[in-house]
């Protein structure tokens, strides 16, 4: 890992503790600095701002969210094995523990009316439409025998899977540590496969 790649990971590490704590409005570029081991003047050099600071949390969201996407539609494979894969990766995601704290801090700011950039709606809507295609790509195959649209499957998908680990855990109603994560998969993929596939 190169020393900019190095330095770039502590002061993002830093800013979610700082930002987690007083919110983005109070957060001190002191403070994250200081957590992050490094200079004023390596913070600014790397982020002149708070702003670009939490805009470089919200884009480490969508950079995993893509790369867990960049695996496509298999003709050659069950939608059952497929499924399955696509549930384990987005557990692994919504768990993952700095996954949750940048979560929590961006819908913190979003509840103070802190709006994200043309980019970074662009990036939502990419992300989004990667599982679209697949459930097309499905439907057009007959592996997906509902004619239902595609947007509400995936709606219905992600709002079985989120209410039962992301959301609760979001909200500090339970840990990560709690989730039976075997338990949710299977109620997912048994949701997805009689209501969409069988």
């Amino acid at each position: 890992m190169d020393r900019k790649k190095v330095k770039t990971d502590q002061i993002i590490g830093a800013a979610i503790e700082e930002f987690l704590l007083k919110g983005m409005d109070a957060a001190s570029m002191h403070n994250i600095a200081e957590q992050a081991e490094v200079s004023k003047r390596t913070l600014y050099k790397y982020f002149p701002s708070k702003e670009e600071l939490y805009d470089a949390l919200v884009d480490e969201i969508f950079n995993r969210f893509e790369d867990m996407s960049l695996e496509l539609y298999s003709s050659n494979e069950s939608v059952e094995v497929q499924i399955e894969k696509l549930i384990s990766k987005k557990i692994e995601l919504l768990l993952t523990e700095s996954f949750i704290k940048i979560s929590r801090i961006a819908i913190g700011e979003m509840f103070k009316g802190r709006q994200m950039s043309v980019e970074q709606m662009e990036r939502m809507t990419k992300s989004e439409s990667n599982f679209l295609q697949w459930i097309q790509k499905a439907q057009q195959d007959k592996k997906i025998r509902s004619d239902i649209d595609s947007e509400i499957i995936a709606s219905q998908f992600h709002s079985i899977l989120k209410g039962q680990i992301y959301w609760p855990v979001l909200m500090g109603l339970k840990s990560k540590e709690s989730i039976d994560r075997e338990h949710v998969k299977k109620i997912t993929m048994n949701f997805f496969m009689k209501t969409f596939v069988l």
